[in-house]
């Protein structure tokens, strides 16, 4: 809306993008000292506006270290010293010049699967844990605390004295009453399992009066066959796969813990799956196309063969620095069917067996090579303060117990900077990982369980399976990119509405 309304009203625009990304998956030096990128924007009308005619918008990027930044700005004295880039003239088109190359002529994921939303946003920590039993515990000390504001962590949105309905799960979590007006014993709402960061699943307290952002949308849309991608879609992708699949409702972050607004992709918009998050007439069009019916589960497999590898963000690196996430879609029957088994896979792994699998592998891991060498001890004293790798003899130490043979390349497995195994494993360590918000925080697991146990296997087995696939995704890539595919231009335009939730009464403040 800002870059349309700028259109409107100015005549002609310049962006001089000087980068400095301090946190993301591309880092580069700042001009400032602080850690978001800078551009120099430049807005000109000269007389009445012409709403009607769309701005002229020119770009230009300095790259280099922070010194030669500052000398490239010192060196112009005029606009002709700049190297400027025509930019999209539609509307809201990104102030970016538009990409060459046939990556730019296929279409967008974000407009093959239109409905894109935030993850759940909670602005406090301790409602998420990787046990339930800490969670009845975190519980248990906020209504006990002295002082329940402070333990609870309030923001202008949450509150203890407020009263909010987020219809979330058809159990005890959507109570309206305030959490100050609870008494020590009242029961513990509804714990669901949470897809917290790629392929790590933790726990929810899922009650909307914890939840800063619950994101209503997605909980009404969850079901048993429900499944989300996610991605960066407002940053350059990093090394690793460009998205990742979940089977449980995600945070805001999920992807890698970090940048992750607009970034979850539901396959349904319904909890009744009756209403694909597809482009309509697509699978139609596929269909008649590939010779064969393509169901949403077809056309999601293939989406994730294609894009949940590395050798995808290495190939199109310079391309996906626009943030464009597009999908080289196969005219091939034979490539798309061996892409969709491949993805098919990929799914049941990263979803843990729960989806794309059958009635007895549901929810089931292949083992793989990685084996409990040496137990975690179960006891207080005996819980993990740290964990190492050796890459010597492939075994990863968590605290007294051993795992092995681990390859380096499962240890070092990463999703745009997310380093997956040590991510995992810094969340279920003595003092715990990532952010406090409260003093409830500190209400840890109080011993490594047989079942941190099973789960760091089955990580580690989904790891080495994936990465044993790459090779073969590789190979398809090559393949799909060197044959026909879908331009964008040969698939019909996106309906507005289905840019949109579906629709359903938004959270209300009582």
């Amino acid at each position: 809306g800002m870059r349309e309304h700028m259109r409107r009203v100015c005549d002609e625009v310049w962006i001089l993008d000087l980068g400095g990304e301090g946190r993301g998956t591309r880092r580069s030096d700042n001009v400032f000292a602080i850690q978001t990128p800078v551009a120099i924007a430049v807005a000109v009308r000269t007389g009445k506006a012409k709403e009607d005619e769309a701005a002229k918008v020119r770009y230009a990027r300095i790259d280099g270290t922070r010194r030669q930044k500052l000398d490239a700005l010192d060196a112009i004295d005029g606009f002709r010293k700049v190297d400027w880039q025509d930019c999209p003239g539609e509307w809201q088109a990104p102030f970016r010049p538009a990409g060459k190359g046939d990556y730019f002529a296929w279409p967008l994921l974000t407009d093959l699967m239109p409905w894109q939303h935030s993850g759940v946003q909670l602005k406090r920590t301790w409602p998420i844990a990787p046990d339930e039993e800490t969670l009845e515990r975190r519980w248990r000390g906020l209504l006990r605390a002295a002082d329940r504001s402070a333990a609870f962590r309030e923001t202008g949105d949450r509150t203890v004295a407020g009263t909010y309905r987020a219809a979330l799960t058809k159990g005890n979590g959507n109570g309206s009453t305030p959490l100050s007006e609870l008494s020590p014993g009242a029961p513990v709402p509804e714990v669901r399992r949470y897809a917290y960061r790629s392929f790590d699943r933790q726990y929810l307290i899922a009650d909307g009066r914890l939840i800063s952002r619950p994101r209503p949308e997605l909980w009404r849309a969850h079901g048993e066959r429900q499944i989300y991608l996610t991605s960066l879609l407002n940053h350059p992708l990093g090394a690793g796969p460009a998205v990742t699949a979940c089977s449980h409702v995600p945070d805001l972050d999920h992807f890698r813990g970090s940048y992750g607004a607009k970034a979850v992709i539901p396959l349904y918009r319904t909890a009744a799956v009756s209403d694909p998050n597809i482009l309509p007439a697509l699978q139609d069009l596929l269909g008649k196309t590939l010779g064969r019916r393509v169901t949403p589960e077809h056309f999601l497999a293939y989406v994730y063969g294609v894009l949940a590898h590395p050798a995808f963000t290495a190939r199109f690196s310079e391309e996906l620095e626009t943030r464009d996430l597009r999908v080289p879609l196969t005219k091939d029957p034979t490539l798309f069917e061996q892409i969709r088994k491949m993805g098919a896979r990929l799914l049941r792994l990263h979803t843990y067996g729960e989806r794309f699998a059958g009635g007895r592998q549901r929810g089931r891991v292949p083992r793989g090579a990685a084996r409990c060498a040496r137990a975690v001890p179960g006891d207080p004293a005996g819980y993990p303060e740290a964990f190492r790798y050796d890459d010597a003899t492939r075994t990863l130490h968590v605290g007294a117990g051993e795992f092995a043979p681990v390859a380096t390349e499962v240890h070092g497995f990463e999703v745009s900077g997310l380093k997956v195994v040590q991510s995992w494993l810094k969340y279920r360590m003595k003092d715990g990982g990532g952010k406090k918000s409260s003093p409830l925080d500190d209400v840890r697991p109080e011993r490594w369980t047989p079942g941190f146990t099973t789960e760091l296997l089955e990580l580690l087995w989904v790891l080495e399976a994936t990465l044993a696939g790459y090779p073969e995704q590789e190979r398809l890539l090559d393949a799909v990119t060197r044959g026909p595919c879908f331009r964008a231009d040969e698939l019909p335009p996106v309906p507005a509405g289905m840019r949109k939730p579906p629709g359903a009464p938004a959270e209300r403040l009582l």
